[in-house]
C-alpha cells in the first residue's frame, strides 16, 4: 500500500473513527427513513398504476379519471426516486461540512483558509475575462517546503442576469514551490479556448498530445513521461470535465472543472470503513506526488 495512504488509514483508525461513530448512527437512521418513505411513495405509484390498468381493461372509461390516475402513478413513482436523490445531496453536503475537515491533519496539516487568491488566477493566464472570484471553501497546508492551497472556486461571467453564469466551477489547487523555473508553462484540455499568447510546444508524448495542448514562453524539459503519468490522474481522481495547468516561476495552479466540487461519499456507504474514503484520500495523495516530482 502507498505509504501516504497508510498514514491516512492509521490516522483514520486512531483519530477519526471515534469522532464519526455518532454520524454513522445518523446515517443509518437517515437511510431507514429515506427507504421507508420512498417505498411508500413507490407502492402508492404501483397502486395507481394498477387502477389505471384496471380501468383501461374493463372499459370503466372516464375522461377525467384516466389522466388523473396516470398523473398520480408517475408523480408518486418519480417522488420515490427524487426523495432518495435529495437525501443523498443533503448527506453529501453534511460530509463536506463535518467529515472533510477531519482529513485535513495527516501529512500536510491543512487548515481552512479565508483569503481569496485572485492574483494567482490572473497571473496563470488560464482564463479569459471573468467578473468575480468566489470560494465557498478553501484550505491551506504545507508539504515538503511547498505551500498548498485547495479551494472550491467559481469564476462568474460578466453578464447582467439574475442567474449567475460561470466561466469556471470546480477545484483549484495552488502550489508555491521552493524553487523556480525561468519559464511559464501551460497545459490545457483540447475542449477549452486558449487564453494566452504563448507558443505551442510539442512534448513528444503521444498520449498527452491526444488530450492536451501545451504552451510555454520558451522550450521546456519539465514535461516528461513521469510528469504526464501524474498529471493525467488528476482528471480521473477529481472526475473533471476539463483540466488546466499553469507553472509560472515557482507557482503552480491546477484548475479542474467539476459539476460538484469537493463532493465525496455516498449515503449507502458506511462511514466506519477507511476503504470508503479512498476517493477523498487519493485527491490529496496525487497533489503530494506532483510536489515530490516537481521538487526533484
Amino acid at each position: 500500500m502507498n505509504n501516504k495512504k497508510q498514514i491516512y488509514y492509521q490516522y483514520f483508525q486512531d483519530n477519526i473513527l471515534p469522532v464519526i461513530k455518532p454520524l454513522e448512527l445518523e446515517r443509518v437512521k437517515t437511510v431507514r427513513k429515506v427507504v421507508f418513505i420512498s417505498f411508500l411513495f413507490f407502492i402508492a405509484g404501483i397502486i395507481f398504476a394498477g387502477l389505471f390498468i384496471y380501468n383501461s381493461l374493463y372499459s370503466l372509461f372516464n375522461p377525467l379519471l384516466l389522466p388523473i390516475l396516470l398523473f398520480l402513478m408517475y408523480a408518486f413513482i418519480i417522488k420515490s426516486i427524487i426523495n432518495v436523490m435529495l437525501a443523498g445531496r443533503m448527506y453529501e453536503k453534511q460530509l463536506v461540512d463535518k467529515v472533510l475537515p477531519l482529513f485535513f491533519e495527516p501529512v500536510a496539516r491543512f487548515r481552512k483558509w479565508p483569503e481569496k487568491d485572485l492574483e494567482t488566477v490572473l497571473n496563470s493566464k488560464l482564463f479569459g475575462n471573468f467578473d468575480e472570484l468566489e470560494e465557498p471553501l478553501s484550505f491551506f497546508g504545507f508539504y515538503k517546503n511547498t505551500s498548498i492551497r485547495i479551494s472550491d472556486t467559481r469564476l462568474t461571467l460578466p453578464v447582467s442576469s439574475s442567474n449567475k453564469s460561470y466561466l469556471f466551477k470546480g477545484t483549484m489547487i495552488r502550489l508555491e514551490l521552493p524553487n523556480s523555473i525561468d519559464n511559464h508553462v501551460i497545459l490545457q484540455s483540447k475542449n477549452q479556448k486558449k487564453a494566452n499568447n504563448f507558443k505551442q510546444i510539442n512534448p513528444h508524448i503521444d498520449e498527452l498530445n491526444k488530450f492536451l495542448y501545451c504552451f510555454a514562453k520558451k522550450d521546456t524539459d519539465i514535461i516528461t513521461h513521469d510528469f504526464w503519468n501524474i498529471i493525467k490522474k488528476f482528471g480521473e481522481i477529481y472526475t473533471a470535465k476539463n483540466f488546466s495547468f499553469s507553472y509560472d516561476n515557482n507557482v503552480v495552479l491546477i484548475a479542474l472543472k467539476q459539476k460538484k466540487p469537493m463532493q465525496f461519499g455516498f449515503l449507502f456507504k458506511s462511514l466506519l470503513k477507511a476503504k470508503n474514503y479512498d476517493e477523498l484520500i487519493e485527491r490529496f495523495i496525487i497533489v503530494f506526488d506532483l510536489i515530490d516530482l516537481l521538487n526533484n
